[in-house]
């Protein structure tokens, strides 16, 4: 759905809110303004986004491309982007280990029975082997500390410098706007009408005429996180990878006498 078929079907065909003369007119008594319903849009859009982990992306390069810079092992991401599912060096057949702050920095007791030495030391600069995305916050332009922080180890040396392909789930990276009603949101197709209920709830909620609106407002949010509920199951009968089990392995055995 385009952004105006959404704007007609929020508008008409879930809030009822209709108006013998056109919007802006002085005689308009369309309770929301075409500008507050986009916005309310645009909000319930990042919600579903937040709520359900839909949007994956490893395409658009400003959200999934980040150049390595030598001896630099920590790059703030783009705004958008809510978790990181794998990184590839290009060049490389296989993803980036994924490590996080304790395994990079914290030193351990090493157990009685086993010794690593690689724990009493840091890597020295060279290829990168591992990232971590929980290092810390960043603030955007706006002061917002969702910004987040990708952490390579090791810091990379020149001779290892390589652009690092992302997999990752994100936020919609451009905001509807009335500018272009022919714009489409970045969630799947599918999707479209169900972020609807959320920014009618939005809009109802709002609205002080009488009882009627607030219990309207309360049945399109259930209706919204029945949606969020139905695509939380999808994208796990997407992922889903069956469980494997045996005996002897991760250096323990089993032996029946």
């Amino acid at each position: 759905m385009t952004l105006g078929e959404m704007l007609e079907e929020l508008r008409e065909g879930i809030l009822h809110d209709t108006s013998s003369q056109p919007i802006g007119s002085v005689n308009s008594d369309y309770l929301w303004s075409d500008k507050t319903l986009v916005r309310y849009i645009n909000q319930a859009q990042r919600k579903f986004c937040r709520d359900t982990l839909i949007l994956r992306d490893g395409t658009t390069h400003e959200a999934t491309r980040v150049q390595m810079v030598a001896y630099q092992n920590e790059y703030v991401l783009h705004p958008a982007v809510i978790a990181i599912l794998s990184v590839r060096c290009e060049g490389d057949r296989a993803d980036l280990a994924r490590a996080g702050h304790s395994a990079f920095d914290t030193y351990r007791m090493p157990d009685a029975y086993y010794f690593d030495p690689s724990q009493l030391s840091q890597l020295p600069p060279g290829k990168v082997v591992a990232y971590g995305t929980d290092e810390w916050l960043n603030e955007d332009d706006r002061g917002s500390l969702g910004v987040m922080n990708l952490r390579l180890y090791p810091k990379p040396s020149p001779d290892h410098v390589q652009l690092m392909r992302l997999r990752v789930i994100r936020n919609p990276i451009n905001k509807l706007s009335l500018d272009n009603l022919n714009a489409v949101p970045e969630i799947p197709e599918d999707h479209h009408m169900d972020i609807l209920d959320w920014a009618a709830h939005l809009a109802l909620r709002k609205v002080d005429r009488d009882a009627e609106d607030q219990a309207r407002a309360e049945a399109f949010k259930q209706s919204y996180l029945a949606h969020v509920a139905e695509a939380q199951e999808l994208a796990k009968r997407k992922t889903f990878t069956p469980m494997q089990w045996g005996f002897g392995r991760n250096g323990w055995s089993y032996e029946i006498n």
